[in-house]
Formats: structure tokens, C-alpha cells, sequence
């Protein structure tokens, strides 16, 4: 179980390091992990640590959290690939994401600080993304993103996925503009309650018995890709109860 200590470590830890940036950026720092691993309130936890103390030292709120959940493909993108049954049984899997928007993003976040950038976020109700609905403020240098595949290592494609667009090699790629990476380590008979109960309390099923069986379905075929394709990793977080 996650304590409030280990919140304040971690909370130190990312401080620590964008004082040690060699330049005058950003600090982007993952949280991924299963389905129902507890990323979103660890990460929320992480940053409101991170603002109380750079508002006690210097009296601006540094952090900002950001999910990866604005880059799911909307339901008229899942409608064009080529199993669109099969795309929106799996939403949440690899392939169901903007993952090239996904990377221009987080490029973007390394670069010069100039301007405030907007990303993404997924609204539950209509079940589809809402573009530039977050704001990352040039004052917020330390951004904690949160994702199911910010840590993927994924297989080549059978061809070889040589192509730097290939979704494979944009995964990688993604893993790799982060300047810590943070994986929480939750049982999956956790997250499957979790899971279960979030579905029905978002109306997605109509009882906790098919609550169950999405955990267990597809869920449970996208968590058992992020745990074989887990790629290295700086930091491992113990399950975080909510």
C-alpha cells in the first residue's frame, strides 16, 4: 500500500531532479502501469505534494498532471480500421490510440518553454476525446503523465517495423522522452474489482457481473500486453490504494 511518505519521496524526487536539468525546460516524468493500477491518483497525489512545496519555497505551482486517455482514437477513428468490431471491443489496446499525436505532444513538452500548450482529454460521458482541453501553463515545468503504455517496448511488426512511423517504433520512441519513468506495481486481482466497479459506476455495463466480465475480457488482454511488453523502467511504485 502506498503511503503518504512514499508520495512525499517521489514528490522530493522529481524536485531534485529538474533542479538538476542542464537546461532551462521541462521535466517529464511517466506513470504507467495495468489498467485499474491506480496511475491517475498517484500521479494527482505526486503533483499536489510537488505544488505545496514549490508554493511554500517559491510561491508558484510547478506540476501538472497530464493523462494519456486524450489520445484515444475517437469512435468514428475505431469505425474506419479495418475490425472496427474488434477495435471498439479492445479500446484501450495499443492500436486504439493517436500515438503519433501522442509523440508530437510530448516532443513538444521538451522543447523551448514559450507559450502554453494544450493537449487532449477523454470525456467519459460522450466516450470520445475533447482536443486542447488541458492547458500545460509555461510555469508548470514539471509534468507527470499518466498512461497504460508510456513504459512499452512492444514487438516489431512482422515486416520488421523499421519505419520510424510505425506504431511499434512510436511507442519506443515515446518511452524514450521521458527523463524518469515510474511503473506501479498492482495485482490484477485488484485492478479487475477496480475496474469492474469503475465500468458500472461510468454505465458502460448495466451490472458488476458484466463489470467482471470486462475486467477479465479485454481489459485483462491489454493488461497481459503492457506486463510482457514492459520496457525499463527507473522507478517502481507499490500498489496504490484507492
Amino acid at each position: 500500500m502506498q503511503t503518504t511518505i512514499e508520495v512525499s519521496d517521489f514528490a522530493d524526487l522529481a524536485l531534485a531532479r529538474y533542479l538538476q536539468l542542464q537546461h532551462p525546460g521541462r521535466l517529464l516524468i511517466s506513470v504507467s502501469g495495468v489498467p485499474g493500477s491506480g496511475k491517475t491518483t498517484f500521479a494527482n497525489a505526486v503533483v499536489h505534494k510537488i505544488n505545496e512545496l514549490s508554493q511554500l519555497q517559491h510561491g508558484v505551482a510547478v506540476a501538472c498532471a497530464l493523462p494519456m486517455d486524450g489520445y484515444h482514437l475517437s469512435r468514428e477513428d475505431l469505425a474506419s480500421l479495418p475490425d472496427p468490431n474488434e477495435a471498439r471491443r479492445r479500446r484501450g489496446a495499443p492500436f486504439t490510440f493517436d500515438v503519433d499525436g501522442l509523440c508530437r505532444l510530448l516532443e513538444t513538452l521538451r522543447g523551448p518553454v514559450s507559450s502554453t500548450i494544450y493537449a487532449p482529454s477523454f470525456d467519459h460521458a460522450i466516450k470520445d476525446p475533447i482536443p486542447d482541453s488541458i492547458s500545460i501553463l509555461t510555469t508548470q515545468r514539471i509534468v507527470i503523465v499518466e498512461g497504460n503504455y508510456l513504459c512499452f517496448n512492444p514487438p516489431k511488426a512482422p515486416d520488421g517495423g523499421e519505419r520510424s512511423d510505425h506504431p511499434s517504433s512510436l511507442w519506443c520512441k515515446i518511452a524514450t522522452l521521458f527523463d524518469e519513468k515510474w511503473v506501479i506495481d498492482t495485482p490484477l486481482e485488484i485492478t479487475s474489482s477496480r475496474l469492474a466497479l469503475r465500468h458500472l459506476a461510468a454505465g458502460i455495463v448495466g451490472s458488476l457481473e458484466e463489470g467482471f466480465e470486462r475486467a477479465n475480457g479485454s481489459d485483462r488482454e491489454n493488461s497481459d500486453d503492457i506486463l510482457r511488453w514492459m520496457g525499463t523502467y527507473d522507478r517502481k511504485v507499490s500498489a496504490f490504494s484507492v
